[in-house]
């Protein structure tokens, strides 16, 4: 087998991988689908030689290069990183943080504390909207399953859109990044540039497929692929990135910030 790659098995994240478990070449590479709390955890164990890791994690796992051109992001409202609460439920003094997530559990403290002058308690919990705000009075969750929160039965905050709001930058939720010697690999950068361009190229295939397993229509998922994510990462993201890096350090979040070394 070729290259060790942890993917994240979210939707959001289907276009970058899609060429890995369904190209031409899918025979070359170990795949090892996993949350995005996990995909670090084993790019910093060793166990994989790339990963599809929450951005924040650069900052904690040492002797990562990070391949260009490429991201989950967003320039706007992202429909897929939310703080939902209950109608009328008042201020938000406890927080239930979903344990899938690193980077929005800690851009979900920026916004609640530096933005918002808030100081709630946090507790980790299983991505369970319902179980989350019976223990507390906001949650954050993410991915597949907030796609199934809405406006009618929740208050919901979208963070990427807060973000905008509050930075007027995109915001940058996740990126590959590769171990000092899979980044010797020749070509390493091209062939996840390769798989991107391979991916988004379907997109209404990525989108039939996940409507049978997460049970929403195509239409409202074609929609969330190529207007709600950006699967870029240009001067402006990594403006963005830089951004955030910054606050956090600032926050106490992360104990360093380091500037982001890209795989040439």
């Amino acid at each position: 087998m070729g290259l060790r790659i942890s993917i994240v098995s979210y939707l959001n994240a289907a276009p970058l991988g899609w060429y890995f478990l369904h190209g031409p070449a899918k025979h070359d590479f170990q795949i090892v689908p996993d949350l995005p709390a996990k995909c670090a955890e084993r790019l910093a164990a060793g166990e994989v030689d790339v990963g599809l890791i929450p951005c924040i994690e650069y900052q904690r796992i040492p002797h990562l290069r990070v391949i260009p051109d490429i991201a989950i992001a967003a320039t706007h409202e992202v429909r897929s990183v939310l703080l939902v609460q209950r109608f009328n439920s008042g201020a938000i003094k406890t927080v239930a943080l979903d344990t899938s997530s690193r980077t929005s559990v800690a851009l979900t403290k920026l916004l609640l504390q530096s933005r918002m002058g808030l100081r709630p308690e946090y507790l980790a919990h299983k991505p369970d909207v319902s179980e989350m705000l019976r223990k507390c009075d906001a949650a954050l969750i993410i991915g597949d399953a907030a796609l199934h929160c809405n406006s009618d039965e929740y208050q919901c905050m979208d963070l990427a859109a807060a973000w905008r709001e509050w930075q007027a930058r995109p915001f940058v939720f996740a990126f590959w990044a590769c171990r000092d010697k899979a980044a010797e690999t020749k070509e390493l950068a091209e062939i996840f540039l390769t798989a991107k361009e391979w991916g988004m190229a379907r997109i209404e295939e990525i989108a039939a497929y996940y409507s049978s397993t997460l049970k929403l229509p195509v239409e409202f998922l074609i929609r969330y692929l190529r207007y709600n994510l950006d699967h870029n990462l240009v001067p402006a993201h990594k403006e963005g990135l830089e951004r955030f890096y910054q606050l956090a350090f600032e926050a106490g979040l992360i104990e360093e910030c380091k500037p982001v070394n890209y795989l040439i």
